[in-house]
């Protein structure tokens, strides 16, 4: 299998939800959350787009032809961020993955990211599977066990506990202000992360929530090891709102990381909670129409003459229900243009079906890639990202 040569950044078409696939010049495989819905898969739905077929396209497979994450990030765990982990990703020993488990697609996570705050307020079912899975490998590197290191038991702790502890396993553990450049047992020169959030104030608070102890982390991409300066920095905030982004303001600033790393910059910044409302004051919009000015700092930090602000969420219109928030929408499009502002449901529709939005990694920042050949549900599948052969999803 050729190396692709390119970083790539795919935020699927998942409507109010959130599911993004980053993907390194040496294939390493990072997906923040996931929202796959079952009416999505196989070809009797043309509306949806098959993000699972999509998936097991865009990653690698071992020499045993297991397809494979090299890491699985869980901002949070609404349904809407792991619906479909359950059914799609294989959980227990790696040693156990099986002939039926391959023939049902089932896609191993090599190393995972959790937040103690999972452990708190699990109450769908994916989340409860994840918080199992992840106990389960905490439990490995707890007592030592051989094996603990091995792909498919691999974990990190992102952020400080709440009431659940974990300090015996601190060394497992990154928190707000740690770069993280190591994925999947292997170093990066030119990727890292920055973690910006859960603080230990949101895991403690007793109004906490999901959506404030989300993890608010940026990607960061460099041309060469030795730069000091990122081509690309893309920044995920799973459902945070104004409080958290207040709070990660505050305390970036005040330790200088956001001039000595760049901490606070984007070129993509993919708007919390869905273009909710919340990322710029609380809820409802009729009580409270003013956005908060720490919020619209946050967006100052743009980078470049195209920042980019993409939205994953259903058709953005005045109408309730919401999220999105039609408010929310005009707000990032005075920061960046109507041109800049990217809804993952209309961006880029092909015989009906949203397709996803992809970008390369340039040294002139991020680019859309050349238009893919083939049919219109495989466009997603055949963009760049993808590592394996062509999705024939919809191909008729």
């Amino acid at each position: 299998m050729a190396d692709s040569g390119k970083n790539t950044i795919k935020y699927y078409p998942v409507c109010n939800g959130d599911m993004t696939l980053i993907t390194l010049a040496d294939k390493t495989t990072i997906l923040v959350d996931c929202n796959i819905r079952e009416s999505a898969k196989g070809d009797d739905d043309e509306d949806l787009f098959d993000v699972h077929e999509d998936l097991l396209k865009s990653i690698q497979k071992d020499k045993d032809g297991i397809p494979f994450v090299d890491v699985f990030i869980l901002t949070h765990g609404d349904n809407d961020h792991c619906r479909g982990y359950k059914k799609n990703f294989y959980q227990g020993d790696p040693k156990n993955y099986s002939s039926t488990d391959k023939k049902n697609n089932l896609i191993r996570v090599d190393a995972m990211w959790f937040s103690p705050m999972i452990a708190e307020a699990h109450d769908n079912e994916d989340e409860r599977v994840y918080q199992k899975e992840a106990e389960r490998r905490l439990k490995l590197h707890r007592n030592g066990t051989g094996g603990k290191d091995d792909a498919g038991n691999r974990i990190r702790i992102i952020g400080y506990d709440g009431n659940e502890k974990y300090e015996d396993l601190d060394d497992l553990r990154s928190l707000p202000g740690d770069v993280v450049a190591r994925f999947n047992d292997k170093d990066q020169d030119t990727f890292s992360i920055f973690v910006h959030s859960p603080f230990k104030e949101h895991l403690t608070s007793a109004t906490k929530d999901k959506n404030s102890t989300s993890i608010v982390f940026q990607a960061r991409f460099k041309e060469k090891k030795a730069d000091t300066k990122f081509i690309t920095l893309a920044m995920f905030g799973g459902d945070s709102d104004h409080y958290a982004w207040d709070t990660i303001l505050t305390k970036t600033k005040k330790s200088g990381k956001d001039e000595s790393e760049s901490a606070l910059d984007w070129d993509i910044f993919l708007s919390p909670h869905h273009c909710s409302w919340s990322f710029f004051n609380d809820r409802p919009y009729v009580d409270n129409k003013e956005a908060k000015k720490t919020s619209l700092q946050v967006l100052d930090y743009k980078r470049g003459t195209s920042p980019k602000v993409i939205a994953s969420c259903k058709k953005i219109v005045e109408a309730k229900p919401n999220p999105p928030h039609n408010a929310a929408k005009k707000e990032y499009v005075k920061k960046v243009g109507d041109a800049n502002f990217l809804n993952t449901t209309v961006h880029d529709v092909k015989n009906g079906t949203p397709q996803p939005i992809i970008f390369e990694i340039t040294t002139q920042g991020p680019m859309k890639p050349k238009a893919a050949e083939g049919s219109a549900k495989a466009v997603g599948a055949a963009a760049l990202g993808v590592v394996n052969s062509t999705s024939k999803y919809g191909s008729r």
